[in-house]
Formats: structure tokens, C-alpha cells, sequence
């Protein structure tokens, strides 16, 4: 019995020995994960976790500035991600929102702020990756003084400009409106004109005459 073991053993060695390099060849093709892939398949679900697990650290991430490393970091590391274009728009993005922050006065903290409910937070997330309309949602809370934040003309001001900025014409058109009505006049033209130039259509204003 042992020696038919070792003559098993020695048939199989022998096989593999004496098999041409086109009979190899075949066997790789037809079975690629019993070669080698032991370490090459762990390695490339070891490469999806790695993407996934950072995808989701840039998701959760509040700050522009870091927001715009993470988002260079993943296409840099996953050329192949299908999440790369995306990555590529949320640096963008997110780097115009570094600096517009700084434009208007916004301090970095003041985008990892836990004021408010979870819809200020999702349009807080938002505003920080460069996105319009979430940041004239974060202005609209801050002139209504809801979505559990306080009202504030300044912070409201802020974000009108900040969305204004990034291309929404009805936070450009209501910037326009508060400058006009504390006698910015210079100002108020320039957001008017912005705010019609992005397509917004001024509603009919009312006649001041007496008749």
C-alpha cells in the first residue's frame, strides 16, 4: 500500500515533469486561481477592501481642505476604482470650496460644526465638496433659523456668497436684494447682473409710481 502511494506520488511529479510547455500553458488558461493565485486573488480583494474602506473615509470626511487630499490620494492609489471619476469632481470641488471659505470668512471648524438637524448636516457635507445648491440651503437656514441652527444675517450673508460663487443664480439674486436694501448699491448690481447672467428671470417688479 505504501508503495503504491509513493508510485501515485511519483505518476503525479512525473506528470508535471514531463508536461510540454503548451500542455502548461493550457493549464494555466483553464484553471488561473490553482497556480498561483493564492497570493494574487488575496491581493486583489485585499485591493477592493482598500478601496472601499477609503472611499468611505472620504465620504465621511467634513473638511474641504482634507477632503481635497483624501481625493487626491484615492485616484492616485485606485486609477482603476470605478469611484475614480467621481474622486477627481469631489477634489475639484472641494478645493473650490477651500477657497471660497476663505473668501467669505468661513473658518475650516466651522465645517465640522454639530449644530443643526441632519438635513443642515447633509447640505453642510455638500457645500464642503463644492456643491451649489446645498451650500443656498445652508444660507436659507441661517436667514429662516431653522434646521436647528439660529437665525444670522451674517452667516446667512456669507453662504449667499459662498453658493453665489460656485454658480447658483437665486443665492447671487437674493445677495443682490440684501445689498440693495442696506444701500450696497454697487454690489447689489453686480450680483443682479451675476444672477440673470447663470439664467436666473428676475420676477416683474412692482410699479413705485402713485397712480
Amino acid at each position: 500500500m505504501i508503495r503504491q502511494g509513493w508510485l501515485a506520488c511519483g505518476a503525479v511529479v512525473c506528470g508535471v515533469a514531463l508536461a510540454s510547455p503548451a500542455d502548461r500553458i493550457d493549464a494555466e488558461r483553464a484553471a488561473p486561481i490553482v497556480r498561483v493565485p493564492g497570493q494574487k486573488l488575496a491581493m486583489v480583494l485585499d485591493l477592493g477592501k482598500g478601496d472601499l474602506a477609503r472611499w468611505h473615509e472620504l465620504q465621511a470626511e467634513r473638511r474641504p481642505s482634507r477632503i481635497a487630499e483624501l481625493a487626491a490620494a484615492f485616484r492616485r492609489d485606485y486609477p482603476q476604482s470605478p469611484h475614480r471619476e467621481e474622486a477627481v469632481a469631489l477634489e475639484a470641488g472641494a478645493l473650490r470650496a477651500v477657497t471660497l471659505a476663505r473668501e467669505v470668512g468661513l473658518s475650516v471648524e466651522f465645517f465640522e460644526t454639530t449644530q443643526g438637524d441632519d438635513a443642515f448636516d447633509v447640505a453642510l457635507r455638500g457645500a464642503a465638496r463644492g456643491e451649489a445648491e446645498a451650500a443656498y440651503r445652508v444660507a436659507r437656514a441661517y436667514i429662516e433659523g431653522k434646521s436647528g441652527v439660529f437665525a444670522s444675517l451674517y452667516r446667512h450673508e456669507q453662504w449667499l456668497r459662498f453658493a453665489g460663487e460656485l454658480g447658483h443664480a437665486r443665492a447671487s439674486w437674493d445677495l443682490a436684494q440684501l445689498y440693495n436694501t442696506h444701500g450696497r448699491v454697487a454690489e447689489a448690481a453686480h450680483y443682479e447682473k451675476r444672477a440673470i447672467s447663470l439664467g436666473y428671470k428676475p420676477p416683474p417688479r412692482l410699479s413705485t409710481r402713485d397712480y
